[in-house]
């Protein structure tokens, strides 16, 4: 495919719907700014991922992609608005046929994404992503689209998430108002939306930050969405001293702490890559999805899983009832890994 390059302005950027994989479309952004340097890029995205892209000095601006384009008519009035942004290029980080149809709508000139969901003719480069493609991690996969515009692939690719000053404050008064200033403060994700075949049992969360916080003489906090609140209220329950953050604050506040602490503990998780990629010690309990494809990105990550006979399965609930692949990583182990990341 040959390179597109010249006279390119203003790019359009569909970036993913959910916050894991926003962290994940994070170097090809970085790439992409590389390959048009002078180029403004402006995001087209879903409210929940809107934060995981402030403060990132590729991004000129964010379009927010929400219940007012609903239905044919809320997707001309979007149409209308991306086209008078004079956008020279759209680039589908999104899979979905819906991209790449409001940017035809939209008569943006130049359209790349991958080859998928029957939305090639209305693509101006449809990108077919190859097998070995497939089989990597899914960075690469959205790093594809770039490399097939002529955009270099680094060979080790990691996402960087940019916390304001002001964030920073705020996040350690929050600490100091809680008696923390200057404890050592760990974390916990309990919480996967995806469901229950990524959930680490609370009670294990509760002893590892039991352990931690008893060593260290330290503090808990768990970190979860409104969605979460029941996993985060049973690791409280497990262990009462923890701190309970759950649906109580905005994702750049959780951001904001999560880069102040020691280390997480996490399952496969949106804030799974929210915390490798703020370069905070994590490790990722794996149940049925596949670290090789997903896994955190950072520098100082370990993963902690067991290869059953069943796993990864990449189903939301056991298909047996058992969640042995779970069930057999014990908070020792956990413990350890955490403790190794440490040291």
């Amino acid at each position: 495919m040959a390179m597109l390059k010249a006279g390119v302005k203003r790019v359009l950027v569909r970036v993913p719907n959910w916050i894991g994989d926003a962290v994940m479309c994070l170097p090809a952004l970085d790439a992409l700014k590389a390959l048009y340097p002078s180029a403004k890029l402006t995001l087209l995205a879903k409210a929940r991922v809107v934060p995981v892209f402030e403060n990132n000095p590729a991004v000129a601006g964010i379009i927010e992609y929400g219940e007012g384009h609903r239905g044919l008519l809320g997707r001309l009035r979007l149409a209308a608005e991306l086209k008078r942004g004079g956008f020279d290029l759209a680039v589908l980080f999104q899979n979905a046929f819906d991209a790449a149809f409001i940017s035809f709508l939209s008569r943006i000139p130049e359209r790349a994404g991958h080859a998928r969901d029957l939305r090639s003719p209305l693509l101006t480069r449809a990108i077919t992503a190859s097998d070995e493609v497939k089989k990597k991690h899914q960075v690469f996969y959205y790093l594809n689209i770039i490399e097939a515009l002529g955009g270099k692939v680094p060979d080790r690719p990691l996402p960087g998430l940019y916390i304001s000053e002001e964030e920073s404050r705020w996040a350690r008064r929050f600490l100091k108002e809680r008696g923390l200033e200057g404890a050592p403060v760990f974390g916990a994700a309990p919480g996967a939306s995806y469901g229950p075949a990524k959930r680490w049992p609370p009670e294990r969360f509760a002893s590892v930050l039991g352990a931690l916080a008893a060593e260290r003489k330290g503090a808990a906090l768990v970190f979860g969405g409104p969605e979460d609140t029941e996993a985060c209220a049973a690791v409280k329950a497990a262990f009462a001293p923890a701190i309970d953050l759950s649906g109580k604050l905005t994702l750049r506040q959780s951001m904001a702490l999560v880069s102040l602490v020691e280390a997480v503990v996490t399952n496969d998780s949106g804030p799974m890559h929210i915390s490798a990629a703020l370069g905070v010690p994590t490790v990722a309990v794996f149940g049925s999805t596949e670290d090789s494809l997903t896994g955190p990105l950072g520098e100082r990550v370990t993963v902690v899983r067991k290869k059953i006979e069943c796993s990864p399965c990449f189903k939301r609930e056991c298909r047996f009832g058992h969640y042995d692949c779970l069930r057999a990583i014990g908070a020792d182990e956990v413990l350890t890994a955490i403790k190794g990341l440490a040291a």
